[in-house]
């Protein structure tokens, strides 16, 4: 299946997007509000450095947008990049935005937790606020 089907159906994501060479994605755990993923369009592509020129600039342009976009929607203190590819072997970046009242302020996002804890115990919101984030971000996107 091709990824940016796969993951505008994955239960762990919504759909917010389609940019230039990625799609952008609202995380289900919302611990950190407006938590997203900008996975790559090539389902097959696992590094930076495996990238054309073309198609690392018209991703780092994409993460651009997507940043923007979630720091003028969501207002965050501070913005965490994660490119990490350990249990998903995919091009993706993690886009945290951190606020000074979130839970790990301070400290990496990841540190202290066992394996899967993201997935075990979400923070989920209700579908009204699943939707108010994905159009306070969407409203964004230029």
């Amino acid at each position: 299946m091709d990824m940016l089907q796969h993951a505008k159906t994955n239960d762990d994501v919504i759909f917010i997007a389609d940019l230039r060479i990625s799609t952008l994605l609202l995380f289900r755990d919302q611990r950190f509000r407006g938590y997203c993923i900008l996975s790559f369009a090539a389902w097959d592509a696992t590094s930076l450095d495996a990238l054309s020129g073309e198609e690392y600039m018209t991703f780092c342009g994409d993460l651009r947008t997507a940043s923007r976009a979630i720091r003028a929607a969501m207002n965050p203190d501070h913005m965490n990049y994660e490119l990490l590819g350990n249990t998903n072997p995919h091009l993706h970046w993690h886009v945290v935005p951190r606020y000074r009242t979130d839970p790990r302020w301070g400290q990496p996002i990841w540190e202290g937790y066992p394996r899967n804890e993201f997935k075990i115990n979400r923070h989920v919101v209700s579908d009204d606020e699943y939707r108010e984030i994905v159009s306070a971000i969407r409203h964004y996107i230029t």
